[in-house]
């Protein structure tokens, strides 16, 4: 009877840390960009995994140096919404930053919240779309992934672009299929098109979801992956995306569209990911 009164406990406490979907599954978008622009053939994006921050790190983080305050399109993960706070803080930090936003949650928190993926952009987003991905039990913090998908014209023409976060502690074969319905969605469309966030391409296997296993080869297997769909993996030379143990969890991954020059900036702080940024040519 105390094994199984134990077994329950264990059960419950297991429960606990996994995570609800959330109330509402709409995009979030806001028009706090501008109205006009000047046509561009080069853009800047980042991508930033923001760790739960709020909007005013958030902005401040994306300050920080001229190179990330260059940015035309601004990709985050981690990003949290509570309906007291009005908007996700995506979108208020979008608010401080001239940029339009569109947010889509993820997973639900305890007091109504939830947790998802955010694009910032230069340019008005249109034809928003979430795509749910494969779920994927981790013991522990699992949860309901999504990428946001939207397209926007810089004056040279349509091109999509997918924020996309994807699971911690799961190997190289449960990753793959979680990513393949992005290229999947991005096939709907024959657009250039860039996918990019935070990959999670850590370097271990795991045992059950919990005990890592130095490997080495999560970034090498994906990547293969996303070349086989007919995507360039143009930024695998960028180093650590991480503050933990050097890891490179982060990526960009492009159809029709030429990245040039690309860098982490390894002394902005505010999260436990580091803001990569990669220039795009339209």
């Amino acid at each position: 009877m105390r094994s199984v009164l134990i077994t329950a406990v264990c059960v419950l406490v297991i429960a606990a840390c996994n995570h609800p979907r959330p109330r509402d599954i709409t995009v979030e978008t806001r028009r706090h960009g501008p109205s006009a622009f000047t046509q561009k053939s080069r853009l800047r994006l980042v991508t930033y995994n923001v760790h739960m921050i709020e909007a005013q790190q958030i902005a401040a983080a994306l300050r920080a140096k001229s190179s990330l305050a260059a940015a035309d399109l601004v990709l985050l993960q981690e990003v949290e919404s509570y309906p007291e706070e009005g908007e996700s803080r995506a979108c208020a930090a979008a608010k401080q930053l001239d940029l339009h936003c569109a947010y889509a949650p993820g997973y639900g928190l305890a007091n109504g919240g939830s947790h998802g993926v955010a694009i910032l952009s230069r340019f008005p987003l249109v034809d928003l779309e979430i795509t749910e991905l494969p779920y994927n039990h981790t013991v522990v913090n699992s949860a309901r992934r999504v990428a946001l998908g939207a397209t926007f014209d810089a004056g040279t023409g349509p091109v999509r672009i997918y924020a996309v976060h994807l699971d911690n502690r799961i190997n190289p074969v449960e990753r793959v299929h979680q990513l393949a319905p992005v290229f999947d969605a991005a096939d709907q469309r024959d657009l250039p098109t860039v996918i990019a966030g935070d990959m999670n391409t850590s370097p271990f296997l795991w045992l059950g979801s919990l005990i890592p296993v130095p490997a080495g080869t999560q970034d090498d297997r994906l990547e293969s992956f996303v070349r086989m769909r007919g995507f360039m993996t143009p930024v695998t030379g960028s180093g650590a995306t991480s503050t933990w143990f050097g890891m490179r969890l982060d990526a960009v991954y492009t159809r029709r569209v030429e990245v040039g020059a690309y860098h982490v900036e390894r002394d902005v702080r505010a999260s436990d990911h580091l803001p990569m940024w990669a220039d795009l040519e339209l």
